[in-house]
């Protein structure tokens, strides 16, 4: 394939010395040539700025942004404000791509006429794989950007920004929350939606370091919260442009609302203190619109109880704590 299209990589660093190198590297080598590899030192205190900037006296398609930190969301930010390719991708950096991912999403993307094209990715220890999780479609799919962003709204689409190589126009006017976990979710449906098409090729390029040290890995009361309040912004957002289906996301964000009041009841009381009233809030005035029949069975069973009487709610969860029923089902803080 000609190298035409200049695809920008951007990849925040963060205390990743030793995932750093198997990650650019799997950049670097890729069989489609011609990137701009934008390494976001996030402030990390370890050996990765250095690296970085190894990379960069090393090869002329590195650039390097050393800032104080800030975060993922600030680091992607930063990443986005300096591309000047046409063509967008997202690695995160204790993850790696296989050699020949850009070569065949491009491949896909041209045939398509697509301005987006997303790709499958797959758990890794760095030494095994295990399922894949990014839930791609079938090979060869393709829908509009407006089918798309309804399907993520819905929370039946993932919202892994990692998943997808990007129309540059896709991300104008697009940034992350500062300062917010998970910020994929509450942005990655706007950048779908400025897509007329989308296409997919269900092989798992993408690998997905599980890394116990990394966010997701960490256990903290506070991730409840912070995914509530990105489902919580797909329903405000469908119930001014996706009507039909506003009741449905409301319910959705009522799963996690009811998930993040049940911490605070429970595991993480001191942790979500400052953010419950805004729980409650939402529960409390969207009880009419949210539908117990869209929502999991012990979400649903626990609405119920919440709706029946709030101290009669908050005596039962102690009850599920302290007898370990909570930790024993997996309900315990993640």
């Amino acid at each position: 394939m000609k190298n035409i299209e200049k695809i920008s990589v951007i990849i925040p660093v963060y205390k990743v010395e030793n995932f750093l190198n198997q990650c650019v590297d799997s950049i670097l080598k890729q069989t489609y040539s011609n990137l701009e590899i934008i390494l976001v030192d996030d402030g990390s205190p370890d050996n990765c700025p250095e690296i970085c900037d190894a990379y960069a006296v090393a090869d002329k398609r590195v650039k390097v942004i050393h800032k104080t930190n800030g975060g993922l969301a600030s680091s992607r930010n930063a990443g986005l404000d300096a591309v000047t390719g046409d063509l967008i991708s997202f690695i995160d950096s204790d993850d790696w791509i296989d050699l020949n991912t850009y070569e065949k999403m491009l491949e896909m993307k041209k045939k398509a006429g697509a301005s987006i094209v997303c790709c499958e990715g797959i758990h890794t220890d760095g030494d095994n794989l295990y399922e894949n999780c990014l839930h791609c479609k079938p090979t060869g799919t393709i829908l509009s950007g407006r089918e798309v962003t309804r399907e993520i709204l819905l929370d039946k689409i993932g919202s892994q920004v990692v998943k997808g190589l990007y129309d540059r126009k896709c991300w104008e006017g697009i940034r992350f929350p500062i300062g917010r976990l998970y910020e994929d979710i509450p942005v990655t449906f706007r950048a779908f939606e400025r897509a007329e098409k989308v296409a997919y090729i269900n092989e798992p390029f993408y690998k997905y370091r599980i890394n116990m040290k990394s966010i997701s890995g960490t256990p903290n009361a506070i991730k409840s919260y912070h995914i509530f309040l990105g489902f919580k912004e797909h329903y405000e957002y469908a119930e001014k442009y996706y009507s039909e289906i506003a009741t449905e996301c409301c319910s959705n964000a009522a799963h996690y609302a009811i998930s993040t009041y049940l911490h605070y009841c429970t595991d993480g009381k001191e942790t979500l203190e400052p953010y419950v009233k805004d729980v409650r809030n939402f529960l409390d005035s969207h009880r009419k619109k949210i539908d117990l029949s869209l929502i999991m069975k012990s979400r649903r069973y626990a609405l119920k109880v919440y709706f029946f009487s709030n101290r009669f709610f908050r005596i039962f969860c102690m009850f599920f704590y302290k007898s370990g029923i909570q930790k024993a089902l997996h309900y315990d803080i993640k």
